[in-house]
């Protein structure tokens, strides 16, 4: 089995990213857990994948010399909110936590987020380590340092940037994924094969069946590439403050809006980036920014991988075009990531609400 290994490269401190199969059993944890500063921690994950991995995760700490207790939320979206980060300090006060413990993530997406910002805030920071349990935390929600909770008003609008002590992505975790979980988080895959361009379009387009058939190998190979992309964006713009990591938002203007629209319930996050990836390729290709060619080429790939593709016929498109100006990467109105090629991604500032809306209706349609 391939095992791959990065760093993320950041100027006060760096942390390796570990991908590959049979990560998390025991023999390993003394190899790929650095060294933190206290040898006690929790363990935050939630009721789905507790009785998954949680005694395989708690033993592999114990074998690199940690103890560790244990604290499970509810699974779902609706839950990052400050409610469940409240509970969540109370459970790691109880749990004994000093300033020198450490808080582990072990799950999807949500858990990664909101142990992040607990992990963050509590005692002014603790040491963090994110061992995520599907395909969209692997490849993106865990690397970079950005967690935080929703608000009605919308996601992540209160957050922290604050990076791990060590990624661990297991992909034998991806084995008991339900079959939505898996498709969902190849949203989020494609959107780093269109930033990235033709070698990892090519890649996806050659192992398209083994990756759907959860083939360790290409599994491995598919979130070190993607792992690689949001490396490079994080250690160029750390904070996000410089509009280079804008890029990782190819498709999320859109998305964000579907899932708030639908209040988190119809779409998961990665099916929610797929059809906002849609809506991105048509404007672009409206504008005269990207060929048809590689417009097609980008669906075709959607299609393949199963992703849905078409907003719902009820949505109103005025509705859905006032949430994505609220968006919390909005600047002086609307604006979205547009690709100008594959992997040539730009964020484009003051998009013409009469142009997105037309592209947005014709998401309604089959595009292919």
């Amino acid at each position: 089995m391939p095992f791959h290994k990065l760093t993320v490269t950041l100027p006060a401190r760096g942390y390796p990213i570990y991908i590959g199969s049979g990560l998390t059993e025991t023999e390993s944890a003394s190899k790929l857990i650095p060294i933190l500063y206290g040898q006690y921690g929790v363990v935050v994950t939630n009721t789905t994948v507790a009785p998954l991995y949680l005694e395989r995760v708690q033993k592999w700490f114990n074998e690199a010399g940690y103890i560790t207790s244990a604290i499970i939320l509810p699974d779902g979206e609706e839950f990052k909110n400050h409610e469940t980060l409240l509970r969540l300090y109370d459970d790691i006060f109880k749990a004994g936590l000093q300033r020198n413990s450490f808080i582990c993530a072990l799950g999807g997406g949500v858990i990664g987020d909101i142990a992040g910002y607990a992990a963050a805030t509590y005692m002014r920071g603790v040491d963090l380590l994110q061992i995520p349990t599907t395909i969209l935390a692997q490849v993106d929600s865990s690397i970079g340092g950005k967690n935080g909770v929703n608000l009605e008003s919308g996601k992540n609008l209160i957050g922290t940037t604050y990076q791990p002590r060590v990624v661990i992505s297991d992909v034998d975790f991806i084995a008991t994924l339900p079959e939505r979980e898996i498709i969902g988080g190849l949203g989020e895959v494609l959107k780093y094969g269109l930033l990235a361009g033709d070698d990892f379009i090519s890649f996806l387009e050659m192992n398209k069946h083994e990756i759907l058939i959860r083939d360790p190998r290409s599994l491995a190979t598919m979130i070190h590439f993607c792992s690689r992309v949001k490396a490079d964006y994080v250690i160029r713009d750390e904070y996000d403050r410089l509009g280079v990591r804008a890029a990782l938002n190819l498709g999320h203007t859109v998305g964000h809006a579907l899932e708030k629209l639908f209040a988190y319930k119809r779409f998961t996050h990665g099916e929610a980036v797929a059809i906002g990836l849609v809506a991105s390729l048509l404007l672009a290709h409206d504008l005269d920014l990207l060929a048809e060619s590689a417009l097609l080429r980008a669906l075709q790939l959607l299609k393949d991988f199963g992703l849905p593709m078409q907003i719902p016929d009820e949505v109103e498109v005025d509705e859905m075009i006032a949430l994505m100006r609220r968006d919390k990467k909005a600047e002086n109105g609307l604006s979205m990531v547009l690709l100008h090629g594959l992997g040539d991604p730009h964020l484009e500032k003051e998009i013409d609400p009469v142009i997105l809306a037309e592209v947005l209706e014709k998401c309604k349609k089959p595009q292919l």
